[in-house]
């Protein structure tokens, strides 16, 4: 009795350490040992007894227990497929060589022993985890700062044991990426044959640097090449040794001016001249049998269809986008509103040959940039006047807000698309930056050619995981199973062997379009974009409130809501969150915007494309940039970010023209270029439609005077704007139903 009551008060103790705060004495961040020991000691400090066994690993690698940690991680491993665990071999082969008497010694020949032993696939995925997306300075920096804003001798268990896993992810990388980047490379040089130095003419003077890569051991017999076009120098060696590594030739051409090329850096400029010159120098090489494929993402995506623009190269035999970009379209505006992420993009590809990780890496310069602009209020064209640099590619964006001859050149136009007539198999996903470019290309190739053999291939990924495969979850969300392909290593290949080697079609493709549908653990394959839907849900906005929420009715009514929006208020923003990052949240901000909300859905409904809007209002400026974002209210409570619509009220008619409102007359303005999405919206939930405008420090501010955007400044802020949205307005959602099927 006494023993067990002896055992309570020491839990007790431990427990009430465990919930007070610990002492905490800051070092110099440059005395790594001194930092070391003090993480060693606050890993013994922190409670590890509900961690997972990965974490639990941590504490005891920074306690110095190692053969504990050994036995950890080994078990961490165990559990994950080897494709997903290119850090947990990092961490393995680390505590290991801790156990050593020779750390860098021991890690250097155990981690290249590993290497050795990989196979192909598996060290390019090494590549692309731990050199392409380096994750090192971001580790460094993030335990760094993290530390240096501690200001109290006291912290919490909380605080405690985020800074000892940032302190983990800090000391493992720095301290042996230098060691396995070059096993990694040392390894590729075993495994291919990579010509770097290639330089080849263009016809009116320039120069553009090529890569060829072969993998060493194959049959020197001609070969099919499959070709990366691509502004973004020295990250797709791995995708051309992916290329070889399938039985292709892996050629890779850098926009002019990069590499080894002496000609000016042009991005987007040339790219409809140059890629067809490459693919031509590629079909008269000795090793070239005269059959070239392309792929590649985002610019890589636009390279392909701009190597159209006037003719298909005879050797081009088909091309994968995705993600692909189009120029005027959606980068660098999104339905003609310029943003100002691409501002630093231009100096990340131009400052050098290669790309300038430290100018795209300086948050805070970006940060404080567009924070700067947004609070003094200055014309968006003084961008580069406050950063204090030129930026020559974005001043001449700024010169062309209509899609006009400056960006027209650059991507088949119209009719130009007609002449294209060989297999394409185009992918982008639901929550893709660029989605709006990859279906414009589609759609505009159905639109002018006859029976174009194009497929599209589109399921619930963002930017990246459309290129690549997919996590389990996405933003918060847990994917479908269904959903989880390997786009890069399988769909895209087995699209090659298909076309180039007459092999059989990817079984995912069994029409034109095919999409996942969220929720639902499947695919649905239709022959065109407009079959995925056969019934539409539409909603009229109604100044009716219930709960605080307007109303979202089945019928016109002659409501009024009325919004107003002060261009001089620089302490608050709107439009905040029409970006769906997280997908899932359990509350959205009811004072951003018109908030309207429909009655419960008495069925399960699937959504299946793009929802489309026509917007009643008067409103007493010349202009407006507006968005309408879309969630379901699910039956439990929380906000799914669906889709959103942002644009310029005078382009919504015509991209090309600019039409001006006529101040305090009615108007209607209809849009359906908002983000496809294919979803099942369960029995019991709602719809929830956001309307507002525009104003944050993202993108430019249009103030409505009808000049120039770009020219306009809180100078034109004097009066308020005034927008009076009627029950004529209506947002209607393509849905499947199963009954009419």
């Amino acid at each position: 009795m006494k023993k067990s009551f002896l055992i309570l008060v020491l839990f007790a103790i431990s427990m009430t350490a465990f919930a007070q705060e610990l002492p905490f004495k800051k070092v110099k961040l440059s005395d790594s040992i001194a930092l070391a020991n003090q993480m060693q000691l606050l890993a013994t400090q922190c409670d590890t007894k509900n961690l997972s066994t990965l974490d639990q690993f941590k504490f005891q690698l920074i306690r110095g227990e190692y053969k504990d940690a050994l036995t950890s991680i080994k078990k961490s491993v165990a559990e994950i497929p080897i494709d997903q665990r290119q850090y947990l071999d990092v961490y393995l082969h680390y505590v290991e060589a801790k156990l050593s008497m020779n750390f860098k010694d021991a890690f250097k020949k155990s981690y290249g022993k590993y290497v050795k032993n990989s196979n192909d696939i598996q060290v390019i995925n090494l590549d692309k985890a731990l050199i392409i997306r380096d994750p090192t300075d971001y580790y460094v920096s993030n335990f760094n700062n993290t530390y240096s804003d501690i200001k109290f001798d006291k912290i919490s268990q909380a605080t405690a044991t985020d800074l000892v896993k940032k302190y983990f992810l800090s000391t493992v990388f720095s301290s042996t990426r230098a060691i396995y980047f070059e096993e990694i490379k040392q390894d590729y040089k075993r495994r291919y044959i990579v010509n770097d130095s290639i330089v080849i003419p263009m016809k009116d003077g320039a120069e553009v640097s090529i890569v060829l890569v072969e993998r060493k051991g194959n049959p020197t017999t001609k070969k099919s090449a499959i070709l990366v076009s691509s502004i973004y120098t020295g990250t797709n060696e791995a995708a051309a040794m992916l290329s070889a590594s399938k039985g292709y030739l892996g050629v890779i051409a850098n926009t002019r001016g990069k590499r080894l090329s002496k000609s000016d850096i042009k991005p987007l400029e040339y790219e409809q001249t140059d890629v067809y010159e490459v693919i031509d120098w590629i079909s008269k090489q000795s090793w070239s049998n005269q059959k070239v494929a392309m792929f590649g993402g985002s610019y890589n995506g636009f390279t392909q269809w701009a190597s159209m623009k006037h003719n298909v190269h005879p050797a081009l035999k088909t091309i994968v986008p995705m993600v692909a970009i189009a120029p005027g379209i959606d980068y660098p505006m999104e339905n003609n509103i310029l943003h100002n992420y691409s501002y630093s993009w231009n100096f990340y590809v131009t400052n050098n040959k290669f790309l300038d990780f430290d100018a795209s890496n300086d948050f805070n310069r970006w940060n404080t940039l567009k924070n700067t602009w947004y609070k003094t209020g200055v014309a968006f064209n003084k961008l580069d006047s406050l950063d204090g640099q030129i930026n020559k590619l974005w001043n001449a964006y700024m010169q062309h807000p209509s899609y006009d001859d400056y960006w027209k050149k650059m991507i088949p136009y119209k009719e130009e698309f007609a002449k294209i007539d060989i297999p394409i198999l185009t992918i982008t996903g639901y929550y893709d930056d660029s989605q709006r470019g990859a279906l414009y290309y589609f759609n505009e190739h159905y639109k002018y050619a006859k029976n174009p053999n194009h497929y599209l291939l589109v399921g619930p990924y963002d930017h990246w995981t459309a290129q690549t495969k997919p996590d389990e979850s996405l933003r918060n969300h847990i994917l479908d199973k269904a959903a989880l392909i390997n786009i890069e290593e399988d769909v895209i290949y087995q699209w090659f062997d298909f076309i180039l080697n007459g092999k059989e079609k990817p079984g995912i493709l069994k029409d034109k379009v095919n999409f996942q549908v969220m929720g639902t653990n499947i695919w649905m394959h239709k022959p065109s974009l407009s079959a995925m839907t056969n019934d539409a849900l539409k909603f009229h906005l109604s100044a009716t409130k219930t709960d605080g929420f307007y109303g979202l009715k089945s019928k016109a009514n002659p409501s009024e809501i009325e919004m107003v929006i002060d261009f001089k208020d620089r302490e608050s923003m709107t439009n905040t969150e029409y970006y769906p990052w997280p997908l899932e949240k359990d509350n959205i901000n009811f004072k951003d915007g018109l908030i309207f909300k429909s009655e419960v859905l008495k069925e399960d409904v699937i959504i299946n494309g793009s929802f489309t809007g026509n917007l009643e209002f008067s409103i007493n400026k010349k202009d407006v940039d507006y968005s309408v974002i879309v969630y379901q209210l699910t039956p439990e409570g929380n906000y799914f970010h669906l889709s959103y619509y942002i644009g310029r009220a005078s382009y919504a008619k015509d991209r090309e023209q600019r039409n001006l409102l006529t101040q305090n007359q009615k108007t209607q303005v209809f849009f359906d270029n908002s983000k496809l999405i294919s979803k099942k919206l369960e029995k019991g939930s709602r719809i929830v439609v956001v309307v507002n405008v525009n104003k944050n420090n993202n993108a430019q501010i249009n103030y409505g005077t009808g000049r120039d955007v770009n020219s306009e400044s809180v100078k034109d802020a004097e009066i308020p704007l005034k927008i009076t949205f009627t029950g004529n307005s209506s947002i209607s959602l393509p849905i499947w139903n199963s009954v009419k099927e």
